[in-house]
């Protein structure tokens, strides 16, 4: 059992349910993948702090807030709003929320669905958590579920906002967070993805990804 903030309880229950009927899903795109990696007209310099990776490119350089630009890829896998394939856990696992979450997300379980949410009543404040969208499956299963889940029934209490908004805050409990430390290859790859997605300057939330500094700006600060 595990308490969090003092009012939420995740825990996979000992007996577990039967599993919903099998659907055939999508295999997940791999989060980082060392067989994107090419001949880029940047080059990485490494990472710093562990939140922060260095790039040079022919302009100058750029500073990349890896949460930031993480969130950015995730966000942008739904950005079409198409249907979200589904990856069903292979054994359910329990949430328990605080009453008037609980019943945000009784009213939303339908539309929940339509983002590869699966949820289930499971008593007065609880429930069982079926399938996760699979673009983010992976890893929000080594992370756990609590966080997300919990970020969008606060998200719910405001109303019924747009699926979009939801996506975000699901894509930001994926996202890598600041002190994970990378590989290399890691680091070269989220800067491939991220670099090729529609609105690299920003994340969903509005913050920007990276700060740069071209060559003649810091021979400048420099004196030269």
């Amino acid at each position: 059992v595990t308490t969090l903030g003092g009012w939420a309880r995740v825990a996979r229950p000992e007996t577990s349910p039967s599993p919903a009927p099998t659907a055939k899903v999508e295999k997940e795109a791999p989060l980082f993948s060392g067989a994107e990696v090419h001949n880029w007209p940047w080059r990485l310099l490494g990472q710093v702090q562990r939140a922060y990776l260095v790039v040079e490119t022919q302009e100058g350089l750029e500073i990349v807030d890896q949460h930031a630009a993480h969130e950015r890829v995730l966000f942008e896998r739904w950005r079409d709003g198409g249907k979200v394939p589904v990856q069903e856990l292979l054994v359910p696992v329990q949430v328990e929320v605080p009453f008037d979450r609980a019943e945000a997300l009784q009213r939303a379980i339908p539309r929940l669905r339509e983002l590869g949410v699966i949820l289930e009543p499971f008593g007065d404040r609880s429930f069982l958590l079926r399938g996760w969208p699979a673009p983010l499956a992976d890893r929000q299963a080594r992370l756990g579920f609590s966080a997300p889940v919990l970020a969008v029934a606060d998200r719910l209490l405001s109303g019924e906002p747009p699926l979009h908004e939801l996506w975000r805050e699901m894509a930001c409990a994926a996202a890598i967070k600041a002190g994970e430390a990378l590989s290399p290859e890691e680091q070269e790859s989220l800067i491939a993805q991220w670099k090729r997605t529609q609105e690299p300057a920003r994340c969903p939330h509005g913050r920007p990804i990276a700060f740069r500094i071209t060559w003649d700006d810091l021979a400048h600060r420099l004196g030269r």
